[in-house]
C-alpha cells in the first residue's frame, strides 16, 4: 500500500474535522467548529502560513493529519525557520499502525531540506511519542497570579482603552524590546500579532454568546500604546494570552491587571499566565504555580543542534497566544 502525504484540500479538511471534533471541539458544535477552522485559514497570515497536511493512502483513504505552521524564531541571537505542528491526529480506526508518526516523521525531513531549523510543537498526551521522532521537552511556567497584600482596592488611575489593530506596530516594538535578552523567542510579525488576537476573538464568537470573552486593553503614552494585555476570560477564569510593556519593570501592565481584578466585584477570581524572562510587575504575587496542561516540545532540523546549556524557564519567550 503505497502512503502520500498531500495537502488538504477543502473536502479532505471536512473529514478531518470531522474526525478531530469530538476531541479539539472546545464546546462548540461541528458547524461552530468547522467556521473557527476556516475563518483562522483564511486570514491574511492563516493564508500565508497555515496548512493542513495528511498521510493518505492510494485508495485516499485519511490515515492521520497534523497543522503545518511557517514560523521563525531567535536562538542564542540567531533567527531560525521554524516549523510549528499542530492538531497532530489518526483516527481512531486507524491506530495501532504507526501513521502518525509516519506523516511526521515525512514533514519533519522536507521541512529539514527547506531550510527549516526547528520543529517545535505542543502536545496533550504523554511526551514520550514525540521524543521517539527527536522532540525533548521544554520548561514552561504558569502561574495563577493575584493582587499584592496592601494593593489599593478598586478601579487604580491608569487609563485603559480598547486595543485596536492601529495599535499592532507598537506591540511589534514591545515584543521585540522583550526577547531581546532571550535565548528562545518567537518573532512576532504585525501579521502575526494581527492573527494571534484575531485567532481569540474567532473562538470567542464561534461559541455560545457569554462563554468566552476576549478583552484587548492597552494604555497610552504620547499617542502609541506603552502597554498592553489580551486576555481569554471563561467564567470567572481568564488567561493572560500576552501582554508587554514599554516599561521594563512591567508597571504599567501590572496596574492594568490590578484594575482588571479589582473589578466588578471580583468577577475574574483566577488570573492565569505564562512567565516569560524579566521581572514580574510589581503589583502582582504569585499565588500558584501550576502544572500547564501542554507540554512544549522542540527538535533541531537540518545542521541545527540542541542550544548549549540547556534553555531553563528564564530563557524562553513564549505566550499562551503563540500554542499552535
Amino acid at each position: 500500500m503505497a502512503l502520500n502525504v498531500v495537502a488538504a484540500d477543502a473536502p479532505l479538511v471536512e473529514r478531518i474535522l470531522d474526525e478531530t471534533f469530538p476531541v479539539w471541539g472546545q464546546g462548540l458544535d461541528r458547524a461552530a467548529y468547522g467556521r473557527y477552522n476556516r475563518a483562522q485559514a483564511a486570514t491574511p497570515w492563516g493564508a500565508a502560513n497555515l496548512r493542513r497536511v495528511a498521510l493518505v493512502d492510494d485508495g485516499g483513504r485519511l490515515l492521520a493529519s497534523a497543522k503545518r505552521y511557517v514560523l521563525a524564531a531567535t536562538v542564542d541571537g540567531e533567527r531560525v525557520p521554524l516549523l510549528g505542528l499542530g492538531a497532530v491526529f489518526t483516527p481512531e480506526a486507524r491506530r495501532g499502525h504507526g501513521y502518525g508518526r509516519e506523516l511526521l516523521r515525512r514533514v519533519l525531513e522536507e521541512a529539514a531540506e527547506q531550510g527549516f531549523g526547528l520543529a517545535m510543537l505542543f502536545s496533550e498526551i504523554a511526551p514520550r511519542y514525540y521524543e521517539h521522532l527527536g522532540f525533548r521537552m521544554l520548561p514552561v511556567s504558569q502561574v495563577a497570579l493575584s493582587a499584592r497584600p496592601g494593593a489599593r482596592p478598586g478601579p487604580l488611575a491608569i487609563a485603559m482603552r480598547s486595543g485596536d489593530f492601529g495599535d499592532i506596530a507598537s506591540i511589534v516594538e514591545m515584543n521585540e524590546s522583550a526577547r531581546a535578552g532571550c535565548r528562545l523567542a518567537l518573532v512576532r510579525d504585525a501579521a502575526y500579532v494581527r492573527f494571534c488576537i484575531a485567532r481569540k476573538r474567532l473562538l470567542a464568537a464561534s461559541g455560545a454568546p457569554g462563554h468566552r470573552r476576549v478583552e484587548f486593553f492597552v494604555v497610552e503614552e504620547g499617542g502609541r500604546a506603552a502597554a498592553y494585555v489580551v486576555l481569554l476570560e471563561v467564567g470567572e477564569h481568564a488567561m493572560v494570552t500576552e501582554w508587554g510593556d514599554r516599561d521594563p519593570s512591567g508597571a504599567r501592565v501590572g496596574a492594568m491587571l490590578q484594575t482588571i481584578l479589582a473589578r466588578d466585584a471580583g468577577a475574574v477570581a483566577c488570573l492565569r499566565a505564562w512567565l516569560n524572562p524579566g521581572p514580574l510587575p510589581p503589583q502582582l504575587e504569585i499565588a500558584a504555580r501550576e502544572v500547564p496542561p501542554l507540554t512544549m516540545m522542540m527538535r533541531p532540523l537540518g545542521r541545527h543542534v540542541w542550544p548549549s546549556p540547556p534553555l531553563d524557564t528564564g530563557d524562553i519567550a513564549w505566550w499562551p497566544a503563540d500554542v499552535f
